[in-house]
C-alpha cells in the first residue's frame, strides 16, 4: 500500500522570469532572490491500511491537498519518499510508474478544470483505457457504459460534453473516469465541497457503496470534520503542513486530543466540547511559519517549549498518535 516517509514540499515563485532564470538568480545572489516559498508539507510520515477510509482533514492551507497530490504522484517531493508496495515512487521506471497510475487514481474538487471541454463524457472515461491499451474499441465502449451506470449516469450521457452536466453529474463523471482502470486506491480531494447538501449526500453514499463493492482503499481529503468523522475509519489531522494527530475513529471520544483537534471538534459541534475552545486567530503563513509548533500562536495551552520546539508525532497508544508537548 502507500507509505510516506518525511515528505517535504515547498512551492517556489519564479518571479515571472521562468524557473531556470530564477534558479540562476538564486544561486548568484546566495538566496536573496528566494522568498522561501510556500512550505505546503513539512516532514509528514504516514501509511495507509488496505481497505480503509483514511481522512486527511484540516483548514484551508493546511497542506492536505498537496499531500494528496504527492500520494498520487502528481507532485515530486523535495525531500522524503512515497512508497507503493515498498517501491519508491521517485525511483520507479516508466513501466512501473504506468502500473502505479492504474492502481492509484485521484478525483479532484473541481472536476471542470480537470476535464477537456472538447471531449465527450465517453471519450474522457475511455482515454485511460486507450493509453493503457486495455480492450478493443467495442470492449472499451461496453466498459464505459458499465462505469456510467455504476456511478448513476445513464449510458446516453456518453455523448454529452462536460458543460452539459450539473455539478453532481460532473463529480459522478469524474468518479467514473477515476475508476476506469480498476484502481486499488482512490484519492478523493474535497469531492463534495462544491455541491449542494442534497447532492453531497448522494455522492457520499456512492463513494461508500463503491468502496464496499470494489474493496477500495479511499483517501478522503476534506476540511469538513463532521463529514470525515462519519466516513473515515481513521483521521489524520493536518495544520501548517504537519500532522497534528492520527486517530482511529473508534478512539475519537477516548483520547486526550491535540488542542487543534479539540478546537475543530468544538467548532464543528457548535455546542462545544470538554477541553475544546472555538478557534480564534488565523492559520500560519506558509511562507513564514512560526517557530516551534505551528499551532502555538492560536493554542490556549501553549507554553515556552511550544514556541521553541516543534513536537514530534508520537504514538501514545494503539490507534492514537499526537504531536503535542502537553499530551
Amino acid at each position: 500500500m502507500l507509505t510516506i516517509e518525511n515528505l517535504h514540499k515547498t512551492f517556489h515563485p519564479d518571479l515571472g522570469l521562468g524557473r531556470e532564470i530564477s534558479a540562476w538568480l538564486k544561486r548568484l545572489s546566495g538566496g536573496i532572490h528566494d522568498s522561501g516559498g510556500v512550505q505546503a508539507v513539512r516532514g509528514v510520515s504516514l501509511e495507509t491500511r488496505p481497505g480503509e477510509i483514511l481522512g486527511l482533514v484540516g483548514e484551508s492551507g493546511s497542506g492536505k491537498s498537496t499531500l494528496g497530490r504527492l500520494l498520487a504522484g502528481l507532485y515530486k517531493p523535495d525531500q522524503g519518499r512515497v512508497l507503493f508496495d515498498g517501491r519508491d515512487l521517485g525511483a520507479m521506471k516508466r513501466k512501473e510508474r504506468k502500473s502505479f497510475r492504474k492502481r492509484v487514481q485521484i478525483m479532484f474538487q473541481d472536476p471542470v478544470s480537470s476535464m477537456n471541454p472538447r471531449l465527450t463524457a465517453g471519450s474522457m472515461i475511455e482515454e485511460g483505457l486507450v493509453i493503457h491499451r486495455l480492450g478493443n474499441s467495442t470492449e472499451r465502449r461496453h466498459k464505459v457504459d458499465r462505469l456510467l451506470e455504476e456511478v448513476g449516469l445513464p449510458p446516453d450521457t456518453r455523448s454529452r460534453y462536460s458543460h452539459e452536466f450539473s455539478g453532481g453529474q460532473r463529480q459522478r463523471l469524474s468518479l467514473a473516469r477515476a475508476l476506469a482502470l480498476g484502481p486499488e486506491i482512490l484519492i478523493a480531494d474535497e469531492p463534495v465541497s462544491a455541491l449542494d447538501v442534497s447532492i453531497q449526500a448522494q455522492i457520499i453514499n456512492l463513494l461508500m457503496d463503491l468502496r464496499q463493492r470494489r474493496g477500495l482503499t479511499l483517501i478522503l481529503v476534506s476540511h469538513d470534520l463532521p463529514l470525515v468523522r462519519i466516513m473515515a475509519d481513521r483521521l489524520a489531522v493536518m495544520y501548517g503542513g504537519l500532522l497534528m494527530e492520527v486517530v482511529d475513529k473508534d478512539r475519537l471520544w477516548q483520547v486526550p486530543h491535540h488542542p487543534y483537534v479539540l478546537s475543530l471538534m468544538a467548532s464543528a459541534d457548535r455546542a462545544g466540547l470538554e477541553g475544546g475552545r472555538l478557534l480564534e486567530g488565523e492559520p500560519p503563513d506558509p511562507q513564514n511559519p512560526p517557530p516551534g509548533c505551528p499551532f502555538q500562536p492560536r493554542c490556549p495551552e501553549a507554553v515556552v517549549l511550544c514556541r521553541n520546539e516543534n513536537p514530534p508525532l508520537i504514538n501514545h497508544s494503539p490507534g492514537f498518535s499526537c504531536a503535542c508537548h502537553r499530551r
